[in-house]
């Protein structure tokens, strides 16, 4: 893998290390329900500054395990590390996302962004060396993410 390819792979790496992130913020919120929406939306400002916290969180973890697969992985390690650490993760952050809720108004935006992010993991679980391979995973995520405020998500793409 050359060092470009393993630039991609910590920024892709980090998108995903940040949706653990949202998983665990989702499951800190302060109802004690177990819905997945709550009965006051989220305002947008909250919404973005706290999926922006976990994207944060989670690219702190990415990266160590970008860091750790090293500049030339073997496409064993490629597809254990994914299978193993990118694959939960981003499916974390995917789901503590949509934990937080959607600002009023914004559903349909905020749902079709965490669609796409899920279409793109989908790619990656079916092909584990997407990871290196397609320049184009979670970029259209990221065009809908980052104009929206969600800048620390899927920050490399």
């Amino acid at each position: 893998m050359s060092v470009n390819r393993s630039t991609r792979l910590m920024a892709i790496a980090s998108f995903l290390l940040v949706a653990v992130a949202a998983a665990g913020c989702g499951s800190s919120s302060n109802s004690t329900s177990s819905s997945t929406t709550s009965a006051t939306a989220i305002s947008k400002a909250d919404f973005v500054t706290q999926a922006n916290a976990i994207c944060s969180k989670g690219n702190k973890v990415t990266d160590a395990a970008g860091a750790k697969l090293g500049k030339s992985p073997t496409k064993a390690q490629v597809i254990s590390s994914v299978s193993n650490t990118f694959v939960p993760s981003i499916q974390g952050q995917i789901d503590g996302i949509k934990a937080l809720g959607a600002p009023s108004g914004d559903e349909a935006a905020v749902s079709n962004m965490l669609g796409l992010a899920q279409a793109d993991l989908d790619k990656l679980k079916a092909d584990p060396t997407a990871l290196v391979t397609d320049n184009t995973l979670f970029a259209d995520f990221a065009k809908l993410a980052h104009p929206y405020g969600l800048t620390s998500c899927a920050a490399g793409s």
